[in-house]
């Protein structure tokens, strides 16, 4: 495979002549970062040179005497004969040359991450595709040189898992743990570099990492842990890092599971804050102008906005509820408009959705396209995890009012079971009852316990789905909501 380069996708974003080189004489005299040229892949068949790079006969190593042998090949024909015994053969790349393993996984990295994109993330990378300038299918392809850092080798740890689990292997799910390991220290060794702790490499490798958690779940909460960290490396870069190049597709595919990391930890989420908020804005204007811009992208932009505040007044409402009834009067009136001005803004940006996506089906014919070969879909799926994620938010901020204005019970009683009708469980709940996420509020048995709202998590080696699925499309697409579940205990 054979690469032909053309201009620089910064370039090809604006739709501006490009000189070819990098970085590009324009993007140095704008100040940005030159994100690489597009490619043209052609196919050219390998194999014949790598044989005659590489090829062992069996003839020319008889013919050596043990003591003209060179030292690598000895010990690779020793490995083959104590193989013998045990029946285990090395593969045949590593008794010719240790190089020909990174070739052939250089050579096959990209092909082998885009299988697995497609399939954790098939809706939202196709409905999302196109409004970023630098795909990570793009920044993969573009690092096919690149074998032994850290981020490879988080990219590896979650193809070969998701090789593992589509051939119910158990060597490749072992392979991908050691694969993570080797990546996470990687990770360590580069955030203790001032230089390179907010780079793009540490960032992706940081949130390759917490995807292999979330789908793996080697240890019950170190995908928060993960997301911690991100959430560190994010805001020392700043949200401006975010809006142009590969930035800005890390920050879209992420996003989401920023807004559960929140609610799990018990903290507001960094993207409600007015930078971050103005940086969505941003985002939203720029899809605007796209040639194949649609009504209903920039209403799920808005969407995110006002989801993106829902960890907050979980957060507030919990810190009102533990205090005394005097204390929390006053505080909890004001309290209470806000969440109620939250869930009316979510309710209309509901039906403005609904509606335009309609008016995209209705405008679809055989000439004109939604994405991909299979439109509807895409369009179809995407839309209806959307619509997922609003709801399962606005039963969340129902809860919140509930639990501070107990006459409204009727009304939210009847809305929320409108709102989840016809709604599939979204993760399978555990089954021991035991199971509890770490904001559970502790059982005090004799005492009176107030109302409480309990966060539970559905990221956990109990409820976890294996890399072939698309529970990563679920979490993602419904903006976070698909990983937790917030109820009212009384």
């Amino acid at each position: 495979m054979a690469t032909v380069p053309h201009a620089c996708h910064n370039c090809i974003d604006a739709r501006a002549q490009c000189a070819g080189q990098s970085p590009c004489s324009r993007c140095r005299d704008l100040n940005l970062l030159c994100t690489g040229h597009a490619t043209t892949l052609e196919f050219h068949d390998e194999l014949p040179a790598l044989q005659r790079r590489h090829w062992l006969t069996s003839s020319s190593s008889s013919s050596l005497h043990p003591r003209n042998k060179p030292k690598g090949l000895t010990n690779a024909i020793s490995r083959v004969s104590n193989a013998k015994e045990t029946n285990s053969y090395p593969p045949i790349d590593e008794l010719a040359s240790r190089s020909l393993t990174a070739v052939a996984a250089s050579s096959q990295q990209t092909e082998v991450f885009t299988n697995y994109v497609l399939t954790a993330f098939p809706c939202y990378f196709r409905c999302t595709v196109n409004r970023t300038p630098v795909t990570w299918v793009d920044y993969v392809h573009s690092r096919r040189g690149s074998m032994n850092t850290p981020f490879d080798w988080a990219l590896r740890a979650c193809t070969t898992a998701y090789i593992g689990a589509l051939h119910n292997d158990a060597l490749y799910t072992d392979a991908a743990r050691a694969m993570y390991t080797r990546s996470l220290r990687g990770l360590a060794a580069m955030l203790s570099n001032v230089s390179k702790a907010t780079s793009d490499e540490a960032l992706a490798t940081a949130i390759s990492l917490a995807c292999f958690e979330v789908q793996n779940c080697t240890n019950p909460d170190a995908w928060l842990r993960h997301a911690a960290g991100i959430k560190t490396i994010m805001r020392l870069r700043g949200p401006q890092a975010h809006l142009h190049g590969f930035g800005r597709a890390m920050y879209i595919v992420y996003r989401n599971l920023m807004v559960t990391a929140a609610l799990l930890s018990g903290e507001e989420c960094l993207l409600q804050e007015p930078e971050w908020q103005d940086l969505n804005r941003q985002i939203a204007a720029d899809n605007a102008r796209l040639p194949d811009s649609s009504a209903y992208i920039d209403v799920a932009e808005r969407g995110f906005i006002e989801i993106s505040k829902v960890p907050g007044y979980v957060k507030r409402v919990r810190e009102v509820l533990a205090l005394p009834p005097k204390r929390r009067a006053p505080l909890q009136s004001a309290l209470l408009r806000d969440v109620q001005a939250a869930r009316a803004a979510l309710r209309g940006i509901h039906t403005e959705f609904g509606v335009a996506v309609s008016m995209v089906r209705a405008g679809q014919n055989e000439q004109q396209r939604f994405v991909g070969p299979l439109p509807y879909v895409f369009l179809d799926g995407y839309s209806g995890l959307y619509v997922r994620g609003i709801r399962s938010a606005l039963v969340i901020l129902n809860n919140l009012i509930l639990s501070m204005d107990e006459k409204q019970r009727a009304a939210i009683e009847s809305e929320n079971r409108t709102l989840s009708d016809g709604m599939p469980d979204r993760v399978s709940e555990p089954q021991s009852e035991e199971y509890e996420s770490p904001l559970t509020p502790p059982k005090s048995p004799g005492k009176s316990r107030k109302p409480a709202l309990v966060v539970r998590s559905l990221i956990s080696p109990q409820t976890r789905e294996p890399p072939t699925s698309d529970m990563m499309d679920r979490l993602v697409t419904t903006m976070g909501m698909d990983g937790v579940r917030v109820t009212l205990v009384e």
